[in-house]
């Protein structure tokens, strides 16, 4: 948190900072599809900058602390995972440490934590005003809560902790939908911790409820119940002539109804797990329903007000993200692709005292033929085209249609390699500079490097030779491969010790990594570099990096003399935490933005 405070930003940022600021600062409507508890949340450390401070420039400083305190406390919740994981992958459950494992446990927790908290990526969102080090933060803490739910024996007294888990996923919606991306892996704690006959079938079976876990939370209530109040709405105000947002009055009373017979037949046939899912449910519509501040302030007409979410028919589209489109994941048209028809909803809006056909939406439809399987290559774009091609080594006015190879050649050189692969790298291997990189083919700008001069040499070029702009970034960030070393040290010893728990980690790590690369479909070139979004991904391999801890102790005490328990675990902690140590050397003054005053003088 020291680090934090002291590297973090002393006024707005650019891209979106300013506008969460903002709508921290007096509850302003930011851009779809909301961020309620940020706004909550954010407008409370504002109010301390304005209690102890004059200049309005500290309304900023503020916003960008929380992100501090947010991060700080994600790297706390690594910490104490990785602690949990540790003692159970040598000891179980039930048994107690001694004095030398205590001390590697601990170890391995402090390693993780501070991997997490100076990773490149996450660092970079914990010192500005934005949603991200929130969401980081509550996505920590639903793992968190959910294993040390798995830890615990199993008795139902104990699933308190597992509402809570959900419970913290459910809210994290008014930040930012990251948290959800948990709920596949936490399928599989329960799976593991429930049932005692597990198999590969059942694995996959656990992993796909928590999927489904996850739908129901995006298209039942967060889709659904704003459907719901859109219905009642239009029934409410067109049919019975009330005032508008009357059709609240329904919605509440029929999903409040809904829960209530539930909890009371769950109850009375005795059907406990019935019980507790309800109950989830429940806790995660009353987080969505933070959803209504928008609603709220839309209403207010602020100046900023971003779609003006003030109704029913409005809050829909808004949450939904209409304005961005869409991406097709399983099948559609490619790139080149030309619309033959289209398709149109109509779109409600207030006329006087109703609710009358006031536009249209318009979907477009495309031929058979210029549909593909898999659909990577598929943004239309104009301005894609000519990229597009670049990528798949054609003319840049080329007009043949996209092969099945071109296809997957933009997931595997450009979504993974480019878009995850070199952001892992930048976090665990080094850093070439702060430039964005565009191009796999550009040496110059946005690649990952090691500090390892042969290794570089054949990766980029003969780094003896750079120019001194090159040479001299700040952002040339050398940590000689050893956090990646310690974390793959960590994967291994977690694999041969805990299969099943690593098995959880492995999952969390690829959904919040591949997984997000996948669904985003990413066209190239984005406006700016996208690590951000996949810290999930980083944290969680920082979890293994501390497991290095607990590798280490375990070859010490077998396979030397070394024979102490507290011997053991020192020399562990002190040869992990160089990875951590050269991470906030190297990082720190890259991300050091005390003295940055660009956004304001710009």
């Amino acid at each position: 948190l020291i680090v934090y405070y002291l590297t973090a930003e002393r006024v707005g940022s650019l891209w979106d900072c300013g506008e969460f600021i903002l709508g921290a600062y007096k509850l302003q409507v930011v851009h779809p599809p909301g961020a309620p508890l940020f706004m909550i949340i954010g407008r409370f450390f504002t109010l301390f900058a304005e209690w102890f401070s004059n200049d309005p420039s500290d309304i900023a400083f503020a916003v960008n602390l929380m992100s501090g305190v947010c991060t700080a406390f994600s790297a706390m919740f690594v910490a104490m995972t990785t602690s949990i994981l540790s003692k159970m992958a040598i000891l179980g459950r039930n048994e107690e440490p001694d004095q030398g494992q205590s001390y590697a446990i601990a170890a391995s927790g402090l390693v993780a934590g501070l991997v997490t908290a100076f990773c490149t990526s996450i660092w970079f969102s914990a010192v500005e005003g934005e949603v991200y080090a929130m969401s980081t933060f509550f996505t920590c803490m639903t793992i968190w809560s959910a294993v040390k739910w798995y830890s615990l024996p199993d008795v139902n007294q104990h699933d308190r902790w597992l509402v809570f888990s959900l419970f913290s996923a459910g809210l994290s919606v008014g930040v930012h939908l990251l948290s959800l991306l948990a709920l596949p892996a936490l399928g599989l704690l329960f799976y593991y911790k429930k049932f005692k006959n597990r198999n590969l079938f059942g694995a996959l079976i656990s992993v796909a409820a928590g999927g489904a876990y996850m739908v129901f939370i995006q298209k039942i209530i967060i889709a659904g119940v704003p459907g719901l109040w859109q219905v009642m709405e239009k029934l409410m105000v067109n049919s019975f002539g009330l005032p508008f947002h009357s059709g609240l009055i329904p919605t509440v009373l029929l999903i409040g109804a809904l829960a209530f017979f539930l909890l009371v037949y769950a109850k009375k046939e005795m059907k406990y797990y019935l019980q507790l899912f309800t109950i989830i449910a429940t806790l995660n519509v009353i987080g969505f329903s933070l959803i209504g501040v928008i609603v709220i302030r839309a209403n207010a007409d602020t100046p900023v007000n971003m779609n003006a979410p003030s109704d029913a028919m409005r809050l829909l589209p808004y949450i939904n993200r209409e304005q961005y489109g869409d991406r097709p994941l399983l099948y559609g048209p490619h790139f080149l692709a030309q619309p033959v028809n289209s398709k149109t909803e109509k779109v409600y809006g207030r006329v006087g005292d109703r609710y009358e056909h006031v536009s249209d939406k318009i979907n477009y439809t495309y031929r058979s033929k210029d549909k593909i399987l898999f659909p990577r290559i598929a943004d239309r774009t104009p301005s894609r085209k000519a990229i597009y091609n670049m990528w798949r080594e054609r003319p840049v006015d080329y007009e043949g249609k996209p092969s099945a190879g071109d296809n997957l050649g933009i997931l595997f050189k450009y979504q993974l390699n480019w878009m995850y692969a070199r952001y892992f790298m930048w976090n665990f291997v080094g850093r070439q500079n702060g430039d964005q990189g565009y191009f796999n083919w550009d040496k110059a700008s946005g690649n990952w490097r090691s500090g390892i001069g042969f290794i570089d040499k054949m990766k980029l070029y003969d780094t003896e030779y750079e120019p001194d702009r090159l040479k001299n970034s700040q952002a040339n960030n050398n940590y000689y491969f050893l956090p990646l070393i310690f974390g793959l040290i960590g994967l291994f010893w977690h694999l041969l010790r805990r299969p099943k728990d690593f098995l959880f980690l492995a999952m969390l790590f690829l959904i919040t990594g591949i997984g997000i690369i996948i669904y985003s479909n990413q066209p190239p070139n984005e406006p700016r570099e996208r690590d951000y979004v996949l810290v999930g991904s980083f944290f969680t391999f920082a979890m293994w990096a501390g497991m290095a801890v607990m590798a280490i102790f375990e070859m010490l005490r077998e396979k030397t003399k070394i024979k102490s328990g507290i011997a053991a675990a020192g020399i562990g902690a002190i040869l992990a935490l160089s990875a951590p140590a050269i991470m906030l050397t190297q990082n720190f003054d890259d991300h050091d933005r005390s003295s940055h005053q660009a956004s304001r003088d710009y």
